[in-house]
């Protein structure tokens, strides 16, 4: 099987990094004088670029699983569709899988890396151009792996290639872009990059970056062979390229590069491929060599989470009816879906199931009354078994009568929550996000009854995205940031004014982000977003000390549109 499309070409002139046998050497330091040594397998090239080479080591000697058979949860998926699946239909940004190889044009930069080669092979068990259907269903759970690592964000998780010129940025104004994550085979790729001792490669910070030319500093590479061909160890591998491409940087320890976590869980950025969950991680674990935020640090690097289907409050609660199969997504630590059901009588049973594939989010569940007075809650405790995790589902049942009621849907930990303990324990609730599916019985209206189909999944979207007239808003302006008044509470005051595109239809509502900048400049906190009517275009943000930047960005009927430029740098008073 030929890749349809060729990585576009690109005008710009890329100097030759220093090398031996043609590889850019690692950044390194004089520990005497210099600073601190750079990350392992950091490479900087002479045009002022850099990227990541990775070598995690020997993959585990046996597969490792989730909580249920992965056979079973795949069901509903077909080796047929497996070159044209997506994860959100429709997004403007995009993480495509290139499972079947391809040709790079004469200046691609890794031709100046040490690779001397146009072609390069896709994945492959059996050295066939034609896909298996034994490989095409690894070829699924890898995305939907991949799919649920990055559900919090509104982007595209596919295995069919985008429309030319859909994978880079060509200009500021460009709202369609992503990166390429190719899976390939054999050595010639490895061998030619770092001599066959690496199991991937990606550029830093390259998914927005303007690229005029074409689709230059890419694919991120993942060499499937050094990883015993798994798809989990694959999809892991994967999310990590991708998050490098986002700005991310590598999860540690002071002994080690990569921290591989415990037998129950592990960060993407690390080397989790043991680890029975996976998540984005803040370094909350014991002697964590990096604490980078890595949700914040994406944000900042092209992507934005997605909508949120349900509020977090009496007042903006959704029914029940109005999540598609019960199903939705938690993107942060502090969001909360509340849904509502009315109509009880008797006994009645809610339940909520993470993905059922690679779930990442350890779902909690509480049950609250009509003006959201705590009623009940569950939390199952999650343990590593021999066949996987269990206890990332939650669900209680109650005499109820009339309503409404609440059910909240959150992300939790795992067990103690002390940094120098809960590794080798738990874990705490920062990358507890992903999917779920929300099931209810006992109340007529809006109920969701248990289906056959994979629990906390949304439905397998195979083919393109829908083509609609309307379009996603552009931007806002660029918000004015000033202090709020003295004496008060800490706060700022943010303006700005509404997207000059609308997309073909009426602007819905706006979101602000803000986001505190470091002494080096770089984002080191995000204060959660808060979600604004249509009419809104000044609010007062209650913030701590420090120097903050916020960003805005408009929804339609269609979606949400990108963010705005940053504001000024502005402390709160």
């Amino acid at each position: 099987m030929l890749r349809s499309g060729l990585l576009a070409l690109t005008s710009l002139a890329v100097s030759v990094a220093v090398s031996v046998a043609g590889l850019a050497m690692p950044a390194t330091a004089d520990d005497s004088t210099g600073p601190d040594p750079a990350p392992p397998g950091l490479v900087v090239t002479e045009d002022g670029g850099s990227f990541y080479l990775d070598e995690w080591g020997p993959p585990p000697s046996t597969p490792t699983v989730t909580s249920r058979s992965v056979a079973t949860a795949l069901a509903s998926y077909t080796e047929a569709d497996a070159f044209a699946l997506h994860s959100r239909p429709g997004a403007a940004q995009k993480i495509f899988l290139d499972f079947d190889g391809g040709s790079l044009l004469s200046t691609n930069s890794w031709l100046l890396q040490g690779l001397s080669t146009l072609l390069f092979p896709g994945w492959s068990l059996d050295g066939s151009a034609a896909f298996s259907d034994s490989e095409r269903a690894t070829v699924i759970e890898v995305w939907a792996r991949m799919a649920e690592d990055f559900a919090p964000f509104d982007i595209d998780v596919t295995t069919e290639e985008p429309a030319s010129g859909g994978l880079f940025r060509s200009s500021s104004g460009d709202t369609s872009y992503g990166t390429r994550v190719a899976f390939s085979s054999g050595t010639s790729i490895s061998a030619a990059l770092c001599r066959s001792a690496c199991g991937g490669l990606a550029w830093i910070g390259t998914f927005d970056a303007i690229l005029s030319g074409g689709e230059t500093r890419s694919p991120a590479w993942v060499f499937p062979s050094s990883l015993g061909n798994r798809a989990k160890s694959m999809a892991e591998a994967g999310s990590h390229e991708a998050g490098h491409t986002l700005g991310l940087g590598h999860d540690g320890t002071t002994t080690s590069g990569y921290y591989g976590g415990t037998s129950l869980w592990g960060p993407l950025m690390g080397s989790p491929y043991s680890a029975g969950v996976t998540q984005w991680s803040k370094g909350d674990y014991a002697n964590a060599n990096n604490h980078e935020d890595d949700l914040a640090v994406a944000q900042t690097n092209g992507v934005t989470l997605r909508a949120d289907e349900a509020g977090d409050s009496v007042a903006t609660a959704v029914p029940l009816a109005a999540l598609s199969g019960g199903r939705g997504v938690i993107t942060t630590r502090d969001d909360e879906d509340w849904i509502t059901v009315t109509d009880c009588s008797g006994t009645v049973t809610v339940h909520a199931d993470p993905a059922s594939v690679g779930g990442n989010l350890d779902i909690g569940l509480e049950l609250r009354g009509p003006t959201g007075t705590l009623i009940t809650s569950a939390a199952t405790a999650t343990n590593r078994m021999t066949s996987g995790v269990t206890g990332l589902d939650a669900g209680f049942s109650r005499t109820l009568s009339g309503g409404p009621y609440h059910v909240v849907v959150k992300g939790i930990g795992s067990g103690t929550t002390s940094p120098s303990t809960w590794p080798s324990i738990g874990y705490d609730d920062y990358g507890s996000l992903g999917a779920y599916r929300l099931t209810v019985t006992g109340c007529s209206a809006g109920e969701v009854p248990p289906g056959d189909d994979p629990p906390g999944d949304e439905p397998p979207v195979v083919g393109p995205p829908p083509t609609t007239t309307a379009t996603r808003p552009g931007a806002p302006s660029r918000p004015r940031a000033l202090p709020g008044t003295r004496g008060g509470i800490r706060t700022i005051v943010a303006r700005w004014t509404p997207p000059a595109v609308t997309g073909g239809t009426s602007i819905t509502g706006y979101q602000i982000t803000a986001y505190r900048i470091g002494v080096t400049g770089r984002v080191v906190a995000r204060a959660s977003a808060r979600t604004l009517a249509a009419g809104t275009h000044r609010v007062s943000l209650r913030l701590p000390r420090g120097r903050w930047v916020v960003r805005v960005r408009a929804r339609n009927a269609v979606g949400w549109g990108p963010l705005s430029a940053a504001s000024a740098r502005v402390v709160p008073r």
